[in-house]
């Protein structure tokens, strides 16, 4: 607790010598006037004001989506929610897990998810996993961003401690176009577009966006390129509406994995390299509403998205595979990282004993290519996602008994056909570099050898529908009283089907025992000559003949993957909000939402047959669905003209929690936990003064489980450890300061206390360390239209990590924490121009 109060005071005591408007939840004019924002349902198509919503409900816009140039979605609500914390294990900027109240929104499979992302009503969580690509956003699209808190049954589909609802722009409030064009630190270069406007006597109006960012990246070998674009077509009726819209997004990141301490000495180098995922994806979104009558709406859309997904892994474990008489170079008997069998010719020197014992390799299919013990494989895999889905959402504003009403009656649907491959193969490492085993290597002209090198392979096509059928009632009992009350029906269906076909052991030996305990062999292998141990290590090599094993049988080893799995509950919310003033608002609420497992999920949930996410799979053992029970209450308001407020209380309870398992190798399996909780406290205030804007909002979490389990390494986990990797306490402040009307100068501190390492369930060692940044942002407009900036991340250059994960380090055989370096200072100018935009324009809010 000390230190909790030290993290708080220090942070408030900085912001308060800070000079620079908040984007956090609602400035105070923001507060006073009780912005329009989403309650209903991912459709949007129904709002009320601020002071009706029974939760602690934030929306972003304005300062946040312009003048802070935020990549993306992950950073922009990191910089601007106290109950936001980034995590980032590959050290792509676009592949940060965000953690909202302990919940999570990831672009890596493998975290528990616990959000849901609507774009105009579009689900992005992927069907697969249920991660969220924020490359896939464009960010420069968005005009609105409302994070909604709680078990919301309305948004059904794994919506366990809140939503986030994105509205776009539209080309009769974004007339004209703008361009901006930035460039800076680790070589990034981005170029921003959007034009707009109206046409047919306004009756229909139009919108496109586009967006490049290409970089370097601050480590070796994370480079990014992100394309985005999108595009709106919108028609007005007198009675009715409809909207046309489609994304299109193609990425590529590199990425690079955790560093053991032992050599956070050189925070930019790769433990082993590469590690990339490309993204593209296709969205195509149609959406109408009609008013029947004066007081009855009804309002639907239906859209397609397709998405494809190609990564490649390194993998690298100390297992060296030397029991049994394995197909292996067991030796330490390597130059230059480079196994024996890659030479025809004596590498040592003469004289020594390993020059007197070396015996150039002659056989045609060598099974081990590794950097002295270490195994070593490259993981390739694609993912093909098409789904289809929509909401359709019927709304009757009605006094009922002469009070004032609002029902909605709606529901939301989604079926997704996925097909996924994978495949693992030998490769040997160089100065880090995982290189994938050639089927043609060649010295010269004598042939290293001809032989497959792949050691297995996974084909799974599954089938995922959910529909979500829900009714939802907001009656005022006075003016200053209302309830809410909803109930949802969700059902989830997930089929698989497909098999795991093992070629090759993974140490890349060509017998092994499989999981039906019977011996199996490789018969293409049969014969072929390799390196093996004579003596003790390092005495000597010799090479032997790889023969039939005993009551072996002739692989390749394949095993089913087939389940079929369906979830359905019932999920009830109530609420209630009294505004005893006008500047005062209380509200409670209680609700409950389910996630079924996703397809993933249920194909990697087997302890005898850990997985390497995001790769492989295993047997289909059944999971139970995730029910979250969520209490919330609190209170909003302002104080003065100037100053607004808003607090709440929250505790969620989960039952069946999945958690990912890791292992000292960082392989492992999904699997119910029992019960685990988040529960805490946050705080906002904003300031509106006549030059000065100021923000600050605070969040503590306490997620721990609430089960007993023993985890992968044999400790038990006790009720009360913290779950790791999520951080407890969160502090963010924001200034905007305007001394005239050309001129700008912002800051925000993100403040964050330590968490514990992925792999440290029972929490036994030490934790990854908070950390404290400064980002400061100048802007001038020395013209009309143009806008001159400039940003700085880190000013002080922190040498901090967002993520943690225990495991072994390939190179000295030591189990060690790893963390993953975050970015040191950076910079970015730019010049953003905007021209023949409509007064009526929310760019400059």
């Amino acid at each position: 607790m000390t230190k909790k109060i030290m993290l708080l005071g220090a942070t408030c005591l900085a912001g308060s010598l800070l000079t620079a408007t908040p984007a956090l939840a609602a400035d105070a004019a923001a507060m006073e006037s009780s912005p329009a924002i989403v309650v209903t349902a991912p459709l949007a198509s129904d709002t009320t004001t601020l002071s009706n919503v029974p939760a602690n409900a934030q929306v972003l816009s304005g300062d946040a989506l312009i003048r802070q140039n935020h990549e993306n979605l992950a950073d922009l609500l990191n910089a601007n929610l106290g109950s936001i914390a980034l995590s980032n294990g590959t050290g792509s900027p676009y592949q940060s897990d965000v953690s909202y109240r302990g919940f999570q929104a990831t672009s890596l499979l493998g975290s528990p998810t616990g959000l849901s992302v609507y774009l105009d009503g579009v689900r992005m969580n992927e069907a697969f996993g249920s991660i969220v690509n924020w490359d896939l956003i464009p960010l420069n699209a968005v005009r609105q961003v409302e994070v909604l808190p709680g078990s919301n049954p309305l948004f059904g589909l794994n919506t366990l401690g809140g939503a986030l609802v994105l509205d776009t722009k539209n080309g009769a409030d974004n007339g004209g176009l703008g361009v901006t064009m930035q460039a800076g630190s680790f070589n990034r270069k981005a170029v921003q577009a959007e034009a707009g406007g109206t046409f047919a006597n306004k009756a229909f109006d139009w919108f496109v966006a586009g967006n490049y960012d290409e970089q370097d990246g601050y480590r070796w070998y994370t480079s990014t390129l992100v394309k985005q674009a999108y595009g709106k077509l919108r028609w007005h009726g007198t009675s009715a509406n409809a909207e046309l819209g489609a994304v299109w997004s193609d990425t590529s990141l590199n990425g690079t994995q955790a560093l053991p301490l032992s050599m956070l000495g050189t925070p930019q180098m790769a433990y082993t390299w590469p590690d990339n995922v490309s993204n593209n994806q296709v969205i195509v979104n149609l959406k109408a509403d009609a008013r029947l009558a004066s007081n009855v709406k009804i309002s639907g859309n239906v859209y397609y998205r397709r998405s494809k997904a190609h990564s490649s892994n390194s993998n690298a474990s100390n297992d060296d595979g030397c029991e049994g008489g394995e197909s292996r170079n067991c030796t330490a008997d390597a130059v230059n990282g480079t196994a024996l069998d890659l030479y025809q010719i004596n590498p040592y020197a003469q004289g020594t004993a390993k020059y007197a014992n070396f015996r150039p390799y002659t056989g045609s299919l060598p099974i081990h290519n590794y950097e002295d013990n270490i195994n070593t494989s490259m993981v390739l895999s694609n993912v093909n996602q098409r789904t289809f889905g929509g909401n359709a959402l019927i709304d009757v504003d009605a006094p009922i008994f002469g009070l004032k009403n609002d029902f909605n009656l709606g529901g939301n649907w989604e079926t997704s056909n996925i097909r996924y491959d994978q495949s693992t193969w030998l490769a040997y490492l160089v100065n880090y570099q995982t290189v994938m085993m050639p089927w043609n290597f060649k010295y010269g002209s004598t042939a290293g050898f001809q032989g497959n090198p792949l050691v297995s392979r996974v084909a799974i096509a599954s089938h995922n529908s959910s529909y979500n059928i829900f009714a939802r009632d907001m009656l005022s009992l006075t003016d200053r009283l209302g309830i809410t009350g909803s109930v949802s029906f969700t059902s989830t269906h997930v089929s698989l089907g497909g098999s795991n076909s093992q070629f090759l052991n993974e140490d890349g030996g060509f017998s092994w025992t499989g999981m039906d305990g019977r011996k199996y062999y490789n018969p293409a292998y049969i014969g072929a000559s390799y390196w093996t141990t004579s003596g003790t290590a390092g005495a000597g090599s010799s090479l032997t003949t790889a023969k039939i094993p005993t009551g072996g049988v002739a692989g390749p080893e394949v095993a089913p993957v087939n389940g079929s799995h369906t979830y359905r509950r019932v999920n009830p919310a109530v609420g209630i909000v009294w505004n005893p003033l006008k500047a005062i608002g209380l509200f409670a609420n209680y609700s409950e939402a389910m996630r079924a497992p996703t397809a993933i999920e249920l194909a990697c949930a087997d302890p005898a047959r850990p997985c390497a996410l995001p790769t492989g799979f295993n047997g289909d053992p059944e999971l139970k669905p995730v029910v979250a029970r969520t209490i919330e209450v609190g209170g909003r308001g302002a104080i003065g003209k100037h100053i607004g407020w808003n607090a709440a209380f929250y505790r969620t309870r989960l039952n069946n929690d999945i958690q990912f398992i890791f292992d000292s190798s960082g392989m492992g399996y999904f699997a119910n936990v029992g019960k685990t909780q988040r529960q805490g406290v946050e705080v906002g205030l904003t300031g509106d003064f006549a030059r000065l804007h100021l923000g600050a909002s605070y969040g503590h979490v306490a997620a721990t489980y609430r089960s007993s389990f023993t985890d992968e390494n044999g400790d038990t986990v006790q009720p009360g450890n913290h779950i790791t990797g999520i951080p407890s306490d969160t502090v963010k402040l924001r200034a905007l300061y305007t001394p005239i009307r050309q001129l700008a100068v912002g800051a925000n501190l993100i403040a964050v206390s330590s968490q514990y390492a992925h792999g440290d369930e029972a929490n036994l060692n030490g934790a990854v360390p908070g950390y404290a940044l400064v980002n400061l942002d100048l802007h001038v407009m020395p013209a009309a239209h143009v806008e001159l900036f400039a940003n700085i991340t880190n000013l002080f250059n922190r040498h901090y990590a967002t993520f943690g994960v225990l495991g072994t380090n390939i190179y000295n055989g030591q189990d060690e924490q790893f963390r993953t370096p975050a970015p040191g200072r950076a910079f970015m100018v730019g010049v953003r121009y905007n021209f023949g935009r409509n007064p009526g324009s929310s760019a400059e809010d």
